[in-house]
């Protein structure tokens, strides 16, 4: 038997979820990777890793009873050939090729041997498809073992095989026809020293894909132009003619990495992070105060309406906190620069925040917390992550807006972008303008109102 690799030992702790999202119902048939029904082929090529991996069990079984073919040893048992058997899946049978083997019994009779692992997974109904979602959710390797009737090795070798080739998979998609008009750039932590930037992308048609991530100590600049180095590498055109719209949170090494590669972009802060920081600064008393400002700011359109907001919003805080204010007032730029492209409203629950990678971070963190200690001398993070992302990337929609992102390619300035009939509105008609008072988040159907007290809920960097 092969020993148990550091994988097991890290599927054995136990975790608690952080994942506190909805979970996503259905599979979209959109083309989430470039490619027509990605949920379904992606699902067609979980399965063939599982053949595979539960094929080298048996080749593992076959040779402890009858030795190495190339050094056959002076057991009893030999190799017969092989018979192509059906295994039935939740799916549908599924057609492999079995190694035989034949006992001489003391009497010179040779008689047929069962595998006990054939054995084994003959007698489960859909054992593929058990393996691949008990793992991805987060099940032990002594648990999916337990539950299956196999060694912890074979699922440890199983999970090691079918995450490298996911892997692989993920970073070999063709992106270079990918017509990006938003990215927003996020990182998550797997340790004290560990940090792993994901790179997400919006499409002119309204679809998400996740691009690439790059490994690190910490969310450098030098870790962000890796990732973004490897993205033009495969093929990614953002430039002056395809101008781009990136959205992030306050840290200062992905406006520098952007800077760097992208000096023409559009660099958007997350208010969803502004409005933490803000809160962080001020009493708790002040904090509503604050909410209702930030609603306002996320609810107005164009220039106007959103510099008089943060006009409102400023001399608040400036009258609570003059280092806040100060801080509020040398990000302005960041802050309004969604508000000063001057387009529909409608699009601003989905570019004036990094909710929708936050998302992928929370149910990525579903995947790899499992994992507890890290080996660095593998590839076991980025095996890890490819996993993770992949199964974020099964429950993506459209963002919300999608409609009016011709205005926003027209106002970023690409050739051939036509705007819409709203871009000749001055504001959406059920749109309070910036002097009243309004319930916005209420009114355009905001999916984020943020709490003070959840502090956890978004990374803050």
């Amino acid at each position: 038997m092969i020993g148990r690799c550091s994988d097991i030992a890290c599927l054995n702790k136990r975790f608690k979820s952080t994942n506190t999202m909805d979970q996503q119902t259905g599979m979209q048939a959109a083309a989430q990777a470039g490619i027509e029904d990605f949920s379904g082929i992606f699902r067609e090529r979980l399965r063939g890793i599982v053949r595979e991996g539960l094929l080298s069990m048996f080749e593992q079984e076959v040779t402890s009873l009858c030795g190495e073919s190339y050094r056959p040893s002076e057991s009893t048992h030999r190799r017969a050939g092989s018979e192509m058997v059906t295994i039935r899946t939740t799916s549908g049978p599924e057609l492999i090729s079995k190694r035989r083997v034949r006992k001489t019994s003391p009497d010179g009779v040779e008689r047929e041997v069962r595998l006990k692992s054939y054995t084994e997974v003959k007698r489960r109904r859909g054992m593929f498809d058990e393996v691949l979602e008990a793992m991805c959710h987060g099940a032990s390797g002594n648990g999916v073992s337990k539950l299956l009737g196999v060694g912890a090795s074979s699922v440890c070798e199983g999970w090691k095989l079918r995450s490298k080739e996911l892997l692989d998979e993920f970073r070999s998609r063709d992106i270079s026809g990918l017509d990006v008009l938003g990215m927003m750039v996020d990182g998550v932590f797997l340790g004290k020293e560990r940090r792993v930037v994901v790179a997400l992308a919006i499409d002119m048609q309204g679809h998400k894909h996740l691009l690439d991530f790059e490994e690190g100590s910490s969310e450098s600049a030098e870790v962000v132009k890796g990732l973004f180095a490897r993205l033009q590498a495969r093929g990614l055109a953002v430039g002056t003619a395809r101008r781009l719209l990136v959205v992030r949170d306050g840290s200062e090494a992905i406006a520098k990495a952007v800077r760097h590669f992208w000096p023409d972009a559009v660099q958007q802060e997350c208010l969803v992070h502004v409005e933490r920081g803000l809160c962080a600064k001020l009493s708790w008393k002040d904090h509503g105060q604050v909410v209702m400002r930030m609603n306002r700011l996320r609810g107005v359109q164009g220039a106007e309406a959103g510099e008089e907001a943060y006009r409102d919003l400023l001399e608040f805080v400036r009258g609570k906190n003059l280092a806040a204010a100060e801080s509020l007032e040398a990000r302005v730029d960041g802050i309004l620069a969604f508000h000063r492209l001057d387009v529909p409203a409608t699009m601003n629950v989905t570019f004036l925040s990094t909710n929708h990678i936050e998302n992928v971070m929370r149910n990525a963190r579903g995947v790899v917390g499992k994992v507890s200690r890290w080996n660095d001398q593998t590839d076991q993070v980025a095996r890890w992550m490819g996993v993770a992302l992949l199964r974020a990337q099964e429950g993506f929609r459209r963002v919300r807006g999608h409609k009016e992102l011709g205005d926003l390619a027209a106002a970023l300035g690409r050739s051939g972008c036509a705007p819409s009939s709203l871009r000749s509105s001055p504001a959406p008609p059920d749109l309070p303008s910036a002097g009243e008072q309004p319930v916005l988040a209420k009114e355009i159907g905001f999916a984020y109102q943020m709490s003070v007290s959840q502090t956890d809920g978004i990374l803050t960097f």
